[in-house]
């Protein structure tokens, strides 16, 4: 009954001063309203990077040309420029085992264009094994074969958004258009591929034979054989050993000495899980010192106006005191309000949380979360704050004398 009684003391008290009790809660508010936000769509952003790591497909590698840096060295002014060799793709074809498929290619920036629609964005050639390789499926249409690789014929399959883009609501299988002014037959289209934003996103991607590419875009400084990429599956279960052999074959190949940095990079389902995660994590972690500060100053503005409202009440405490309310009571009393107001000011906080996140996901295409762990640690947190810097007012209210009270102007 003393809890239910304190409850309804300090809501009494907190409702006779509506919007200075809401002002007081808005640090609270905020404070709590980042925390979930920043905890929420962090871990919907890992969701959705992991999302697309699946869509690479299990034990699939994506080699790059060039690493200036490894481990805080610099490579020698008189390295070789990097490069990726059709000789490369022989030699991790022949000598890794478990090879399941293996290609390599060119990627540019290129205009693409239908009639009086006009995109820009990535093409990459390559051979035609890309489904092995990669969880993608074709939504409309087909991949290029062999065929088409080998005769060099101008075709291309179209990332979901990018035919979107350029073909509106027309059929594109079949149709002709051109990029950078070349005309290809639009042969086939993606399904649309979980991304999980940023550049670079492979919706908006379109794909040709490698033979073409390489008689169309292949950059200047290239030679031939020169490769921008490859592109590889294997089924070995430890991914690791993989990676380690790939990277032996290429060292080799590329005769880089012991203790001199590789000049390619190696991009595999586990590294990027990890560098994922760390940047959600580094995010998040700022996000949430952000709110701490918020939560910090809400925490110092409930101790001020705690200690403006016994200034008020001083006469009130008095009477109580006179009454026979022990110090201990008198404590308690204000120190439940402290915790209400910061208790009140965490839901509210966390229901402007809940929906910002819905708002922010539905704009980033992110998965919804519902999190109550960090609704939980959001009202402890919050239940702690009150505690915290209600104790000194609360402390003051419980220590003043009965007797100066009662006279107190």
């Amino acid at each position: 009954m003393l809890i239910v009684t304190l409850i309804r003391t300090a809501l009494r008290a907190l409702t006779q001063h509506k919007i200075r009790s809401l002002l007081t809660m808005l640090g609270i508010m905020i404070g709590v309203a980042a925390i979930m936000i920043t905890l929420t769509i962090g871990k919907g952003a890992e969701l959705k990077v992991q999302a697309q790591i699946l869509s690479m497909g299990e034990g699939a590698m994506f080699i790059v040309a060039g690493n200036v840096m490894e481990r805080g060295r610099i490579r020698s002014s008189t390295a070789k420029p990097a490069r990726l060799t059709v000789k490369d793709v022989e030699a991790i074809a022949k000598q890794l085992p478990g090879i399941v498929a293996i290609t390599g290619g060119h990627e540019e920036e290129c205009t693409m264009q239908f009639e009086s629609q006009m995109a820009r964005d990535k093409v990459s050639g390559m051979n035609a094994n890309l489904l092995q390789i990669t969880n993608y499926t074709i939504g409309q249409g087909s991949f290029f074969t062999d065929t088409h690789v080998k005769n060099r014929v101008p075709v291309v399959v179209l990332g979901a958004k990018l035919a979107e883009r350029l073909f509106k609501k027309a059929y594109p299988i079949g149709q002709t258009m051109t990029i950078e002014r070349h005309p290809f037959t639009v042969i086939g289209v993606f399904a649309p591929i979980d991304w999980f934003g940023g550049p670079h996103d492979p919706n908006m991607h379109a794909y040709i034979p490698f033979s073409v590419a390489d008689n169309y875009f292949r950059r200047e400084e290239f030679s031939d054989g020169d490769l921008g990429y490859i592109a590889l599956r294997s089924s070995d279960p430890e991914p690791g050993r993989t990676l380690r052999l790939v990277k032996r074959i290429l060292r080799f190949n590329h005769t880089i000495e012991t203790g001199e940095p590789d000049d390619f990079i190696i991009f595999d389902q586990e590294s990027i899980a990890k560098a994922a995660k760390k940047a959600t994590l580094i995010v998040s972690l700022f996000g949430i010192i952000a709110a701490s500060i918020s939560l910090i100053v809400g925490g110092i503005g409930i101790m001020n106006i705690m200690l403006v409202s016994i200034k008020e009440r001083t006469k009130e405490i008095g009477v109580r005191l006179a009454l026979g309310a022990t110090q201990t009571m008198i404590q308690q009393q204000f120190l439940f309000e402290a915790v209400i107001l910061c208790l009140i000011g965490g839901i509210l906080g966390i229901a402007f949380g809940i929906a910002a996140h819905s708002s922010i996901s539905s704009i980033a295409h992110l998965p919804k979360i519902t999190d109550f762990f960090s609704s939980t640690v959001s009202l402890i947190i919050t239940l702690f704050i009150g505690i915290f810097f209600g104790y000194y007012p609360a402390r003051k209210a419980s220590q003043l004398k009965p007797v100066e009270a009662l006279f107190e102007r």
